[in-house]
């Protein structure tokens, strides 16, 4: 298993990383990885506005490579459905509330 640290500085860094078309919520973690997609993540994500930390089980569910047009390097990384994955899905999106029915600028699709 890989393990990936995120520190995201505020809402509105965690609104960009966020993805919610990820049934089970995800984070992207941009930067430039050798990971492929289906490779298992265990997230170690510092909520630094907050003074949060949170340890989440996942999967690789996207890539953007650096050829890819409009969005940065770094790979998706959808939660599982465990303890961890629920509870981290459930923290981020009562952190962002309303902010994610509206349009916004991501790092992902």
């Amino acid at each position: 298993m890989n393990i990936v640290k995120l520190n995201i500085a505020n809402r509105h860094e965690l609104l960009k990383c966020y993805i919610k078309q990820f049934k089970l919520g995800g984070l992207f973690v941009k930067g430039k990885h050798d990971y492929q997609l289906g490779d298992k993540v265990f997230l170690l994500v510092t909520l630094i506005e907050t003074n949060e930390s949170l340890a989440i089980n996942g999967v690789v569910g996207w890539v953007s490579t650096n050829l890819t047009t409009g969005y940065p390097e770094g790979v998706g990384c959808q939660f599982d459905n465990d303890k961890s994955g629920i509870a981290a899905k459930n923290k981020i999106e009562m952190l962002l509330g309303s902010a994610l029915n509206k349009d916004y600028n991501s790092y992902t699709f």
